[in-house]
């Protein structure tokens, strides 16, 4: 009774994100069909199809359990865990499975014809999500600069009349609140995938990065908390992303080389499979026959698993050690089903095709995405540097007047004497405390440093290392406009 309700709750929270079932999803059926080409009992493909760490196989292993230990037919159980399906996808699926074991269709073209079909809608939503994040690309652009410079306006007409601290504090809360809605539906609209992977070490790059912000990330820190209350905002900024940046370069140059390894994977499955069935041959000795020349990014890769196969060490053990340096999920989810399928006595042909077809897809549709996420990260660099040295430039401009004002002022009052008293105070051009303005732009430019370290991330995706990478561009150039703009707007006004 406790498994059920457990099952059950566990059930409903993956049925909660529609956008990780789908990749998962994908990958399971593939998986599957690559199981099923050696004509395997229906037990075995699902005693390992569980064994995955997608978020789909809560169901296939609540149906093999019903199967196995309750002794339902395999049929009444898709049933039932149908019924506890809140994705519709899911228990459109499994009432698929359920009518196609009742008559009697094989396995092996059930899930061969079902993955085709997921790749499909898979293909179609992740071009959709990709639509939506170049608008909202180009709305998160366009609502930056407008409440930058509605936040501006605001602020240079409080020196004409005095609207009260209210208005300028409600104006620049709207760009806080703005600014970061901006950066979550960047979030929301992004297609949804898992790029890298991680299982002891991972690649070198990676390990140097994370190496580095765990060593300069904290010094960067506390530099920038000592130097923000002795020598201000803008030491601090250029501190902390001067310290951030060794790490997001190495976390930019791992981003790079996975990118290229999973452009590369297909071709190397392929290969494999065609010549090992060929030749007869196990994928050591067909990993050895093929043309590496151009795998140039997993050469190194493949010659360090070559060779541990070739001294007779646990196969498992070299794949988990292949799959762990070259830190990519889709060779982890592709291997996987590549080894597993022919271990399975599945055609090496065969199975590279399905595998191989696996990892292209999805290679082709991140070059869309990079496509799409790349130009509107990099826009986001000028727009930032731009923005906040408007609003540092505004306000020296508004600190220069005030004092001018406040100079104009006491000069007014020193020679006016007795009739200063009679002079009526009127109600626009006065001098104002210009602490909680100034406090109020800081505190602008910190939002929009963090949002625009955000936002190209989530268009990009990647490893969480990578908000680094941003994150030190985007410090330094706050830091930079801080410690520059004043001076340059000093001479300009002088």
């Amino acid at each position: 009774m406790s498994f059920t309700r457990s099952s059950q709750k566990r059930t409903e929270k993956v049925s909660s994100d529609s956008a990780a079932l789908s990749f998962d999803l994908l990958s399971n059926l593939t998986y599957m069909a690559a199981l099923s080409t050696g004509e395997s009992p229906r037990d075995v493909i699902f005693q390992y199809a569980i064994t995955q760490p997608y978020k789909t196989a809560i169901y296939f292993r609540q149906v093999y359990l019903l199967a196995k230990r309750l002794g339902f037919e395999y049929g009444r159980s898709f049933q039932l865990v149908a019924k506890k399906a809140g994705a519709e996808t899911i228990r459109s699926l499994l009432l698929r499975f359920a009518g196609s074991i009742s008559s009697g269709e094989s396995e092996q073209q059930f899930l061969a014809q079902e993955a085709r079909v997921e790749r499909d809608q898979y293909i179609n939503r992740y071009q959709r999500s990709l639509e939506s994040l170049q608008k909202w690309g180009d709305a998160y652009a366009a609502l930056l600069v407008s409440v930058s410079l509605i936040v501006v306006v605001a602020m240079i007409s409080t020196m004409l009349y005095d609207m009260g601290n209210a208005f300028i504090i409600m104006l620049t809360g709207t760009m806080f609140v703005m600014s970061f809605f901006g950066a979550y539906i960047i979030y929301k609209s992004a297609p949804y995938e898992i790029k890298t992977y991680k299982k002891r070490k991972g690649p070198k790059e990676r390990q140097k990065a994370t190496f580095l912000l765990l060593v300069f990330g904290p010094i960067g820190v506390l530099a920038a908390v000592y130097l923000g209350a002795s020598a201000g905002l803008g030491l601090a900024f250029l501190a902390l992303g001067l310290c951030l940046m060794p790490a997001g370069i190495y976390a930019y140059l791992d981003d790079i080389k996975v990118t290229k390894i999973d452009q590369e994977l297909a071709t190397f499955l392929r290969s494999v499979g065609n010549v090992s069935e060929s030749l007869g041959t196990t994928l050591s000795v067909a990993m050895a026959k093929i043309d590496r020349r151009s795998l140039e990014t997993l050469e190194p890769y493949i010659r360090r698993l070559q060779s541990r196969l070739r001294n007779q060490i646990s196969p498992k053990v070299c794949w988990d050690r292949f799959i762990d340096e070259t830190g990519s999920e889709m060779v982890n989810r592709s291997t996987r089903m590549f080894v597993d399928g022919i271990n399975l006595g599945g055609s090496p042909d065969k199975v590279g095709e399905i595998t191989s077809d696996f990892a292209m897809n999805i290679a082709l549709l991140r070059a869309k995405r990079y496509v799409t996420a790349t130009p509107f990260a990099y826009l986001t660099i000028p727009l930032h540097g731009a923005m906040s040295a408007l609003l540092i430039f505004i306000l020296e401009i508004m600190t220069a007047f005030n004092g001018k004002l406040a100079d104009a002022t006491a000069d007014l009052m020193s020679k006016s004497g007795n009739m200063a008293s009679q002079i009526p105070h009127l109600p626009f051009f006065q001098s104002k405390d210009m602490g909680q303005t100034s406090l109020l732009i800081m505190g602008a430019v910190i939002v929009l440093t963090i949002a625009n370290t955000m936002a190209p991330k989530f268009a990009t995706g990647g490893h969480s290392l990578k908000l680094a990478f941003y994150g030190s561009i985007m410090c330094t150039l706050s830091g930079l406009n801080l410690l520059l703009i004043p001076p340059m707007a000093a001479k300009v006004l002088a």
